[in-house]
């Protein structure tokens, strides 16, 4: 599976096609994306390669560790790494040809948040409390 950022300078590929996603609606995912929620999964490093543009990404960190990722050229957020794990975060929207996928998890899901899509599996109104508990939920492991 492949990916690209919107000018298709960054470049990546996916040994195969992810079927699972969560949504986050926190302050800082609604402000990256401008919607109501970041659409990502998470890709094990042996399953993610970069084919072409890695140079052009620079990083945005704030203090807390929250990463954005984005393309020199176009602003697109694309996946970066997980520090200190061999997991890639992925947004789902970069990804050319996913056909079927479930949303199993939404994380900063507050009272006045209406997402726009279909109720999903789990429902939390905190962010994410470990790696442990993402990947379990996105039946990585």
């Amino acid at each position: 599976m492949q990916g690209t950022c919107l000018c298709a300078s960054v470049k990546f590929t996916l040994s195969y096609s992810p079927t699972t996603f969560y949504r986050c609606h926190c302050s800082l995912c609604r402000r990256q994306t401008g919607t109501e929620s970041n659409y990502a999964t998470l890709v094990h490093h042996r399953d993610f390669s970069w084919s072409a543009g890695e140079a052009s990404i620079h990083s945005w960190k704030k203090a807390s560790g929250y990463r954005n990722d984005f393309c020199q050229h176009c602003g697109s957020t694309v996946p970066n790494p997980l520090a200190q794990v061999p997991y890639f975060w992925v947004p789902l929207g970069l990804l050319e040809g996913l056909e079927q996928y479930q949303c199993v998890a939404d994380f900063c899901l507050q009272p006045s948040v209406s997402p726009s899509c279909p109720p999903v599996i789990h429902s939390y109104s905190t962010p994410v409390q470990s790696l442990e508990q993402l990947l379990k939920v996105l039946q990585l492991e």
